[in-house]
């Protein structure tokens, strides 16, 4: 409960491998980096909502702002580990007079890795252990 109340109660969010939240561990796709960064990118010019700052094939980084509801920065980092598998990681920071965001981050990317989930095929999280 005290985990929960901390993750609504500021204004960033970002997967990782190890989270305490099993929604928020790092995102594993069949696909390799290509492919990945060509889903996320469309991913964010689909959204009306998104704004695509800077993309990065090679360094498998994207940035991109989120204008509505609430303003907010991502970047989306992907890493092949094989061939055809690739570990994705998001970080969201919203901007805000307050230092909380009452859970929006995290909304964008649980939204994000939905999206994702729906254009590749998806592995599993928190993967990393199970090479």
């Amino acid at each position: 409960m005290l985990k929960r109340l901390q993750n609504i109660l500021k204004n960033h969010s970002e997967t990782s491998e190890n989270h305490l939240d099993p929604l928020l561990q790092t995102h594993y796709f069949k696909a390799n980096r290509t492919k990945v960064m060509d889903a996320i990118e469309e991913l964010v010019r689909q959204q009306s909502h998104y704004r695509l700052l800077g993309s990065s094939k090679e360094r498998g980084e994207l940035s991109f702002e989120v204008t509505a509801p609430r303003k907010a920065f991502a970047v989306i980092t992907a890493t092949s580990l094989r061939p055809f598998k690739t570990a994705v990681d998001i970080n969201v920071t919203s901007e805000s007079p307050l230092p909380i965001d009452f859970g929006y981050s995290r909304k964008v990317i649980l939204s994000i890795n939905e999206g994702l989930k729906g254009k590749l095929e998806f592995i599993g999280t928190s993967l990393l252990e199970n090479n």
